[in-house]
């Protein structure tokens, strides 16, 4: 096995996340980083992407799925979108989702939540 990641950097959007009223209402920027381990062999060995994952259309993906949800929680945000990569890309092994939302607190570069989850 030829264990690699893949990794999608900085994807920045904004959507609906916060538990105050005026984030319940306006979209907010969030900044996406997520990594995910699958096996590069059978990828390397024919370079068809069909034996890896699109991360293209994984980050447009995501973007959708989490623009839909309206999360509450950063916390909820970040382990809902690690389940939904393990749910729709059954090549991953792993995968690690961080998201920082950059205007959250005042005089601060931003909070941010990660989660990592091993597929069993």
């Amino acid at each position: 096995m030829e264990q690699g990641r893949i990794r999608l950097k900085d994807v920045q959007f904004d959507c609906i996340v916060g538990i105050l009223p005026y984030e319940r209402e306006n979209e907010q920027p969030i900044i996406l980083n997520l990594t995910l381990w699958l096996d590069f062999a059978k990828a390397a060995e024919t370079e068809d992407l069909n034996e890896s994952i699109d991360y293209a259309k994984l980050a447009e993906e995501l973007k959708g799925f989490i623009r839909l949800s309206c999360f509450k929680l950063v916390e909820t945000l970040v382990v809902k979108t690690a389940e939904y990569v393990l749910e729709h890309y059954p090549k991953a092994t792993a995968v690690e989702v961080s998201v920082a939302k950059p205007k959250a607190v005042p005089g601060c570069l931003g909070a941010e939540a990660s989660v990592k989850i091993i597929r069993d």
